[in-house]
């Protein structure tokens, strides 16, 4: 195992600190219950990969907004409600020597309840268009973000991983060119534009969080 050994070595991300660098990506399990919270068989699934050695478990994708849901039995971090299941979660992860954190992220043209997103686009899963925000919503949504990441911190998250790849969900949505054709502010067509909602998002959740806690980025 020597040619594993820097892979298997500890390491910081902040105050946060790893047992070895093996990451557990989010992946959608539809194992939440219902109405959105944590279930014993989401919680049993994450066990098993704290068992098997990871050193950090990213849980699947938690909705800032309770109302917007990605999948029919899909996370949310939306309401204070959900604090609880995510805190055992977190604590029957720990115990096993795992770091672990929630992927945190607005569904946008992806949601299966109210599709939203810069500009109508369609829902490749339902085939629903998205509607299109304006600024209110957008300042809202900011604040959601704030919001879900006190929960995760509150609930003893080590961190929290902020979704805003592959062009889907709101924010990555906001990044496409593609996807975002508004031509207010927040354009798809100029970086600045681009960029705008996410660095809006990140600043309202640091200001909320603190400078410490870990915010990873997909």
């Amino acid at each position: 195992m020597s040619s594993f050994e820097r892979l298997l070595s500890p390491v910081s991300i902040g105050p946060m600190r790893l047992r070895n660098r093996i990451v557990m990506s989010a992946m959608t399990t539809n194992y939440g219950t219902a109405d959105m919270a944590v279930s014993e068989r989401l919680i049993r699934y994450h066990e098993a990969r704290a068992a098997g050695g990871v050193g950090l478990i990213t849980v699947e994708m938690c909705s800032v907004d309770s109302a917007q849901r990605y999948q029919p039995q899909s996370l949310s971090l939306g309401e204070d409600r959900f604090i609880a299941g995510h805190r055992e979660l977190v604590r029957r992860v720990h115990a096993l020597g795992a770091c672990i954190q929630p992927q945190i992220s607005h569904p946008g043209p992806e949601s299966m309840t109210d599709p939203v997103g810069p500009s109508v686009n369609v829902n490749a899963g339902t085939g629903w268009p998205s509607r299109v925000m304006d600024a209110a919503e957008m300042h809202r949504v900011i604040g959601l973000y704030a919001d879900a990441a006190c929960r995760a911190r509150e609930a003893g998250y080590d961190g929290m991983e902020l979704h805003a790849a592959h062009a889907y969900m709101l924010l990555g949505s906001f990044l496409s060119p593609t996807r975002n054709r508004r031509e207010d502010e927040y354009t798809g067509a100029t970086r600045e534009g681009r960029t705008r909602l996410l660095l809006e998002a990140i600043g309202a959740i640091r200001a909320r969080v603190g400078p410490d806690w870990p915010i990873t980025n997909l």
